[in-house]
Formats: structure tokens, C-alpha cells, sequence
């Protein structure tokens, strides 16, 4: 496979499978299950209590008043079930299962209330070995007429013995968890229909109603033992269950146990069963991530994944820009399920960009870092480290060919070094050139400049090469303009020590050149080639004329629409058939009053108006040391009153 495809083939089989395994492996699709538990827990937005069900709670207080506590007084039980026929429910559920005799009287009564009730009644019943006997099995069957069963055993989750699932009934099949007509139906499913709702027919995952509050319960919930005393109207219309919530008995953990360790935890089964019958009448579904969800967000994961390695920003990135994003996506999941967001998959997603970024590192990474040391090899002599950082990003900018582009030139040499050579001892003149050149170029990449070459005391360097800069041109004005600081200390520190050292001139031009790596096998250097690149070291030259250390052209002044600049004049340089407009730019530090008077002096130049003479006459005064005053009145006063300067060499 070529490396063209491997990031996407990468992505499709690491999409395919990571939510595989969370489906298929038991530990992932156990830790899935546990991280829908604590948002299922932790994060459901309050609901008001419910308006459909009560449960009649068979509670301490109920059996304070028997003289035993199991078997459930019957003929309690009647009266209860007589009782809430009386306050107009619409059904009723028994979660008592009828397993023994009792006293033949009260038995005897609570099979009459069975066999005449005048609203929808159902009994628990189970079949269930584990559960009951032979002998138990037997009574209940002879008690419970088939009409009135409903299965009572609910499902538990055999790796944390949870429950999590709605039994739909009879003898379960496990491939499809359906259940078989002859047998009874599950306690929720039977419950449901006598509502009037859909009953499911699968073992479906209960929706856990979250409580109003730290107050009220989820389901409505009243002590048996207070039964006679509820208004009517508070039940009328209702589904009402009747079951024990005792302190050891009937109790089930269920995923709330997250957060509560009482009745929420581990729950009645009573109100584990009210829980699954009101999502039916609610019309609500249980928080679960479909498999189709699962694929699609990991496969969205898995090409993040292989995009972030793609940024080629080494391990380290690679692995905080995931793990930002994962977390990201996990608060989000958590906090958004609690303000109204689908149930979102956290371990499938995070296995698919882990697995995505692995394998992309495996695949990519040997080849990448031999680009990144040939890259770092070839460019970090020139240019700055943030700049060889952008190549090996983007290794196609360090093309060994030549490529013409639009650049900004900067060249700088120093006035008189080849005098002062001769003066100075070879080990001084090393030492200073070497401190000279080594704080200038530390400005120019700094600026993230290219040092193209240096010639003796000069240095020449390259915006917008290797890599694109849009602001190209003003990073060369503001480089020449901290140069010219540092230039100007540096020489006046020497000049200090006894170094008659000389200004340091600089030019600049904007143009199109032919840039890239030049050179045979053995040796290559980055360059630039054309007439732009003469063009800007002549701008340099000519700062000795006017007595100025900077010099830009007006392709360099028009690139820079926001910052200030002193035009020199029109120059025609020694070879050129047309003139070019020269500048220098203005600093922070340069005098207000002397840069308005100037251009107010220069218009008048401009048009050739006499009073040009006094306004630069006057200028001068004020300002001696300004070389462009002193300039453009040195050609006045040789009769050259006109902007046009014509050079006679380079």
C-alpha cells in the first residue's frame, strides 16, 4: 500500500474496529455499560414525580401491626386490593408472589377479592427453579389463576449483577430475547397493557425516571398502612402497584448506585418494575448508544486521529491534542446528557483516535523524522527554529528547486570595515565582527527572516522564503528598523573603546525572484537569484549619498499601508531606465516635529516651488544632524531644486 493511502485506509479500519470491539469484547462493552451507568446516575435533568403510577408500599410500619411478617397478611392484602378499587384505579399490580398457605380464612378472602375484582388485577408468578420449590410452585399455580399471572423475575447482568433490562415475560429466548405467548408475560410488559399502552415484546433497557428532587420520589410512593386515609382523587385513574420496600428484602442493585447507596442503589422490586412500566406509558426510551451512533462517532474520532498525526508535530503534540480533545468530548458527553444530549459512546471514540494515532506513528513517523533531520539539517543554519518548525510541517516549501515568488530583500554592511580591517589586529577584528553578526542575525530570525549569506561584514536575507509570510515586506521594515538600533548601540559602544567603528547601512526591496536550493551534490546553499536581489543591494549603497542608514523602494512602501515613511526622493539608479521612489521608515523614536516639517518642506520640493529653498534652509537649522535636510538643501543650493535624483554609479 502506497503512503498516499495509508492515512485513509488507516481511518476505515480503525473505524470499523474499535466500536467492533466495544460491541464484541466483554471488558469494553462492560466499561461502556458502567459509563452510561454514571451519567444515567449522576446527570438526568429532574422530571416532575409521575402522574401515571403509585406504588402502595407494603413498608416497617405496614408490618408493625401483624403478628408475623411473611407470609403477607392476606386478608391485608384483600383489603388493600378492595380498598383501591373503592378510590377508582385502573389496575393493579400485586409484587407479592402467593407461595404458601396461610390462615385458611384470610387465604379464603384474598381468593374471593381475585376471582370478583371489578378492576384489571395481577399477581407476580415465577417459575423460576432457583426461586421456588416444587411444593411452592404448586400453590402458587393453584392460587393464581393463569389470568391473573404476570412474570415477576427480573434480569439481572451477570458480570456486576445489575439490573439494567425489562423481563418481557415467559421463557426467555436469548438470541432474541423474546418471550414465548403460552408462558405469562413479564411484569412490565402486563402492567403496560392494562394501561392502556404498547407493551414491549424484547428485554429493553429501563429508562430510570430521575426524582423532582432530593424530596420527592420519582414514582409516587404511600405506606399500605395509610391507605385508608388518601383522597381518593390522589389515585383515582391510576396504575397502583402493591409491593414490599423493606430494609433486606426484595432489594436489587440497580446502575444508581453510583451516586446513592440506599433506596435508589439498591431498589425495591417493586419500584424497579413501576420504573420500567412508566417509560412505556411515558412514551420514553432508555438512554443507549446505537450501533449505528457507536460507528459513526468513531469513525469520526478515527480521522481526527489520523489528522492530528497528519500535523507531523511529534509525539508529544500529537498525544496533548488528543487527550484535549478527548476530554473535550467526555465532559461534553457527560455534562451535555444532562441538558438534553443523546447518550454519546466515550470508550469507542477514545479507542478509535488512540488506535488511529498509533498506527499512523507506526506507519508515517520513521519517514517523517528522517524529513524533519534532513530539513534541520539543511535550513537551521539560516533560518529561525520557528521557521524550520513550519518547513517540516510543510516539508514541500524546502523543494531543493528553484521557484520564483514575491520576496522582501534586506541587505546591510558596514561604512568603512574594509579601513577598520586594516586597522585592528586579525583576533580583534575576529571578535568583533563575530559579536556584531551574531546579535544581527539574532534579529533577523527573530523576525523569522532567512540569513541568505553573509559577504565579509554584510548580511543579506529573505522574507516570505522558504516559508509564506503574508506580512513579508513589514517584517523587513520592522527588522531593519531594530537592526538599525542595535546596529547604531553596537557601534557606539566600539567607537567607545577606541574602535572607529562605521554605521551600518541597510536596503530594502519587494519583487519576484527565483528562490530555492542552488548548488552541485556535494555542496547546495538556499538562495536568490535575479535582478530584485540587485535592485535591493543597491538600495543599501545608496544610503552613503544621503546620508541615511536605511533605504527601502516603493515596493517595499506600498507593501506596508499602515506604517509611516520619509520618501527620499525619485531615484534613478546607475542602469535603470526609470525611477523608483526611495524611503525611509519612520521610528518611534524619530522627532514628530521634524518628520511634519520634512513633508510639508517636500511637497514644496515636489512641485519646484521656490519656497522649498527657505523651508529646507529653515528645516536644516532646527535639525542639523538630519541627513535628508541637509541633503535636498545641499542640491538646492546647487541649483537642483527638483526631487529627481539621477545616480552616477552604484
Amino acid at each position: 500500500m502506497s503512503a498516499r493511502w495509508a492515512p485513509y485506509a488507516t481511518a476505515v479500519v480503525v473505524a470499523i474496529v474499535a466500536p467492533a470491539a466495544v460491541l464484541l469484547i466483554a471488558p469494553l462493552k462492560q466499561l461502556e455499560t458502567r459509563l452510561q451507568d454514571i451519567r444515567v446516575a449522576a446527570m438526568q435533568a429532574p422530571m416532575p414525580p409521575s402522574s401515571d403510577l403509585a406504588v402502595i408500599a407494603i413498608d416497617e410500619a405496614t408490618l408493625a401491626g401483624f403478628t408475623y411478617r411473611s407470609p403477607i397478611d392476606r386478608a391485608f392484602l384483600a383489603d388493600v386490593i378492595t380498598t383501591l378499587q373503592a378510590k377508582g384505579v385502573r389496575a393493579i399490580g400485586v409484587d407479592v408472589l402467593i407461595d404458601q398457605p396461610t390462615e385458611p380464612a384470610k387465604d379464603d378472602r384474598l381468593k374471593a377479592v381475585i376471582a370478583s375484582a371489578k378492576v384489571p388485577l395481577r399477581f407476580s408468578f415465577t417459575a423460576s427453579k432457583t426461586i421456588m420449590t416444587p411444593e411452592q410452585n404448586a400453590y402458587q399455580q393453584s392460587f393464581v389463576p393463569p389470568a391473573n399471572r404476570m412474570e415477576a423475575r427480573l434480569l439481572t447482568d451477570a458480570f456486576d449483577g445489575t439490573v439494567r433490562r425489562i423481563n418481557p415475560g415467559g421463557e426467555e429466548v436469548k438470541a432474541q430475547r423474546r418471550y414465548t405467548p403460552a408462558a405469562p408475560m413479564g411484569f412490565v410488559p402486563t402492567m403496560v397493557k392494562l394501561a392502556g399502552g404498547t407493551p414491549p415484546t424484547t428485554a429493553q433497557d429501563i429508562a430510570w425516571r430521575p426524582r423532582p428532587d432530593s424530596d420527592n420520589a420519582a414514582i409516587p410512593t404511600f405506606s399500605a398502612l395509610y391507605l385508608p386515609f388518601l383522597p381518593d382523587e390522589l389515585l383515582r385513574g391510576r396504575t397502583v402497584l402493591v409491593g414490599a420496600v423493606l430494609s433486606i428484602t426484595d432489594r436489587h442493585l440497580t446502575p444508581l448506585s453510583i451516586i446513592d447507596d440506599g433506596d435508589l442503589g439498591h431498589m425495591p422490586g417493586v419500584l424497579v418494575q413501576a420504573h420500567g412500566i412508566a417509560q412505556f406509558l411515558e412514551g420514553r426510551a432508555a438512554p443507549v448508544v446505537p450501533p449505528a451512533m457507536l460507528f459513526a462517532v468513531s469513525a469520526a474520532f478515527a480521522a481526527a486521529g489520523v489528522g492530528i498525526s497528519l500535523l507531523r508535530r511529534g509525539i508529544a503534540v500529537n498525544v496533548t491534542l488528543g487527550a484535549v480533545l478527548l476530554a473535550a468530548w467526555w465532559a461534553g458527553a457527560i455534562i451535555g446528557f444532562g441538558h438534553g444530549l443523546p447518550m454519546l459512546p466515550l470508550l469507542g471514540p477514545s479507542l478509535a483516535l488512540a488506535g488511529a494515532m498509533w498506527i499512523m506513528d507506526l506507519l508515517i513517523g520513521r519517514g517523517e523524522r528522517q524529513q524533519r533531520e534532513f530539513i534541520q539539517r539543511t535550513f537551521s543554519r539560516y533560518v529561525s527554529p520557528a521557521v524550520v518548525e513550519e518547513l517540516i510541517r510543510h516539508p514541500e516549501s524546502a523543494a531543493v528547486s528553484g521557484r520564483r515568488r514575491d520576496a522582501s530583500f534586506l541587505f546591510t554592511d558596514i561604512a568603512g570595515f574594509t579601513t577598520l580591517s586594516e586597522l585592528l589586529e586579525p583576533e580583534a577584528l575576529s571578535d568583533l565582527l563575530n559579536a556584531y553578526l551574531d546579535g544581527a542575525c539574532t534579529i533577523v530570525l527573530r523576525h523569522q527572516g532567512t540569513i541568505d549569506k553573509f559577504i565579509g561584514d554584510a548580511i543579506m536575507a529573505v522574507f516570505n522564503a522558504p516559508v509564506a509570510q503574508a506580512d513579508h515586506a513589514d517584517r523587513a521594515v520592522r527588522c531593519a528598523l531594530d537592526l538599525d538600533a542595535y546596529a547604531e548601540q553596537f557601534r557606539k559602544a566600539a567607537v567607545a573603546r577606541g574602535v572607529p567603528m562605521g554605521v551600518t547601512r541597510i536596503g530594502m526591496h519587494r519583487g519576484e525572484a527565483v528562490i530555492g536550493n542552488f548548488g552541485s551534490q556535494s555542496r547546495m546553499d538556499f538562495t536568490a537569484l535575479g535582478d530584485t536581489v540587485n535592485t535591493a543591494a543597491r538600495t543599501e549603497g545608496v544610503n552613503k549619498y544621503f546620508g541615511t542608514r536605511i533605504c527601502c523602494t516603493q515596493s517595499i512602501v506600498d507593501a506596508c499601508p499602515e506604517r509611516r515613511f520619509r520618501k527620499i526622493g525619485d531615484i534613478q539608479l546607475k542602469g535603470k531606465l526609470t525611477a523608483t521612489g526611495l524611503y525611509v521608515p519612520i521610528a518611534d523614536t524619530d522627532d514628530a516635529m521634524l518628520i511634519g516639517d520634512y513633508a510639508d518642506a517636500y511637497d514644496l520640493l515636489t512641485a519646484e516651488a521656490h519656497e522649498a529653498d527657505a523651508r529646507f534652509a529653515a528645516l536644516l537649522g532646527r535639525f542639523p544632524d538630519d541627513p535628508l535636510a541637509r541633503f535636498h538643501h545641499e542640491r538646492i543650493v546647487a541649483g537642483k531644486r527638483t526631487t529627481m535624483v539621477v545616480m552616477d554609479d552604484k
